[in-house]
């Protein structure tokens, strides 16, 4: 029987959607895990990559929004009262 703590690129798309209201590609989704940006998948059955669901979920609902600039620090700045 399947690992139901593992899921498919599908499933992993149907997931993203049910948690954010958000629809990814599949072609979206595996540039991102290319990239280093999304989850890498935890083992694979033959050829398919699985993901673990609670990476997923937690990936999901806590990266950024659409146009985000990822690749500059975070600023430090000081308040002034």
């Amino acid at each position: 029987m399947a690992n139901p703590h593992r899921l498919t690129t599908d499933q992993v798309l149907e997931l993203i959607k049910a948690e954010t209201g958000t629809e990814l590609s599949a072609t979206t989704f595996r540039g991102y895990v290319t990239r280093g940006q999304a989850p890498a998948p935890v083992e694979k059955i033959g050829r398919t990559p699985l993901w673990k669901r609670s990476e997923i979920i937690e990936w999901a609902n806590n990266r950024p929004g659409q146009g985000a600039r990822t690749d500059l620090p975070k600023s430090r700045r000081r308040r002034t009262d």
